[in-house]
């Protein structure tokens, strides 16, 4: 849609469209919210199951933040696209999907990682092939991610919900299959996952090859680096506090108990927060078009005011119990110790939705380094707090928790302090 055009809407209308723009990439990021639930659920059945389990929660911690280059690669097309050109952005992208396989192998083939994020020793071997199993995962996160940039920026993101769709499918079955076959159930999260993110980084591409080819202005590299650095640290402060949590849930009290219930209790937070990943994204797209802020006010306030409201019905009602007891096959001790401190989580998805919206007008002015000291502010606040809270007598789910909200409160203070700064 042109500027001109939405213009000529009314307020209501221009949140719609808005929302027309979103909500694709919301619903595929909202089935893909679902792909660690269901693979957690088929492990923690599995022998050893609860073992199995708590090592795929910390070899996903690790895997988050491997991935956060990769990650960072949608923004990055949408801000660099027109000045850099698609190839150029796609030969950067493999180069950063196939770094992070190189360093996920790395990782896998020490044995004093597990000692140094502190599992318990039981957990040490099952660990390490989580992580083998997860080497192939990166390169295709890192492909997806920049076709999900073209098509985001182009305003064309429908294929995305169709594509994760694809991949949420291809990662059950392979799950099943692979549970089936009788792989080892340590490595049967990785194998599924990396499989769905295969898949649907080959149906994202068919989509991408069917956009009109557009004039690119290349130039030098430089730029292009440093901007991705900035946008990095930006997703790395997504992904850092699922490793500081594992540290701070296996040095907490009741750790193993904590350890095996937090990669469910978190899964059932990741469906309020994975469908706003894009959320910045197209905000950012949204204003660079149209600079439009009020728009993007309302909306996020309708959004954070929903994610909200059905936080509070998942804590008040027996909607938890259920999913970690009934879906998630958690064992009843770990299970009521998730249930207790679920309460504290309510508020996260809301954040997330008030922090997409101040990041969005930053990265649509082009003002990235503004994220770095938002990722300094939160990973400070989160290594903080997560130093601090196992000195009490909390368990470890409480601990993590609690850090997780301050660390995130940290840093949209900073986001929003900054905006009202003038740029330098």
């Amino acid at each position: 849609m042109s500027a001109t055009r939405e213009d000529d809407l009314s307020g209501g209308a221009r949140v719609w469209a808005l929302a027309r723009s979103w909500v694709p990439t919301a619903f595929g990021s909202s089935l893909l919210a679902w792909e660690i639930p269901v693979v957690a659920a088929v492990v923690t059945r599995m022998s050893q199951g609860p073992s199995a389990l708590a090592a795929l929660g910390a070899g996903l911690s690790v895997l988050f933040v491997v991935n956060s280059p990769a990650l960072a690669l949608a923004p990055l097309v949408v801000v660099a696209r027109a000045a850099h050109g698609t190839s150029a952005l796609l030969r950067h992208a493999l180069v950063t999907g196939v770094a992070g396989g190189a360093v996920m192998l790395g990782l896998a083939a020490l044995p004093a990682v597990p000692a140094l994020i502190g599992l318990p020793a039981g957990l040490h071997g099952m660990f390490q092939v989580c992580l083998l199993s997860f080497a192939t995962a990166p390169p295709a996160v890192a492909l997806r991610r920049y076709l999900h940039g073209r098509l985001i920026e182009r305003d064309r993101t429908q294929p995305i919900a169709v594509a994760t769709g694809v991949r949420i499918a291809v990662t059950i079955a392979a799950a099943l299959g692979l549970w089936r076959a009788g792989l080892t159930a340590a490595a049967v999260g990785g194998v599924a996952l990396s499989a769905g993110a295969w898949a649907e980084a080959a149906y994202l591409s068919t989509a991408v090859r069917r956009l009109a080819v557009t004039e690119d202005v290349q130039k030098g590299a430089g730029r292009l680096l440093g901007q991705h650095a900035r946008l990095t640290s930006n997703i790395l402060l997504n992904m850092s506090p699922a490793l500081i949590t594992t540290v701070v849930l296996a040095r907490s009290g009741a750790a193993e108990a904590s350890l095996i219930v937090w990669p469910a209790l978190y899964g059932l937070l990741s469906l309020g927060t994975i469908p706003l990943s894009d959320f910045e994204t197209v905000g950012a797209a949204l204003l660079r078009r149209t600079g439009d802020v009020a728009v993007l006010r309302r909306f996020t306030v309708l959004l954070a005011g929903t994610l909200l409201a059905a936080g509070l019905l998942v804590a008040c009602t027996p909607l938890a119990h259920m999913y970690l007891t009934g879906f998630s096959n958690v064992p009843p001790g770990p299970a009521y110790l998730g249930e207790s401190w679920v309460a504290v989580l309510v508020a996260v998805p809301a954040l997330w939705a008030v922090r997409g919206q101040a990041r969005a007008l930053i990265i649509a002015a082009d003002r990235t380094s503004v994220l770095l000291r938002a990722a300094v502010a939160h990973v400070g606040g989160m290594l903080a707090l997560g130093l601090l809270l196992p000195l009490t007598r909390l368990p470890g789910v409480a601990c993590a928790s609690i850090a997780l909200l301050g660390a995130l409160a940290a840093e949209i203070l900073v986001l929003r302090t900054s905006r009202r700064r003038p740029p330098p």
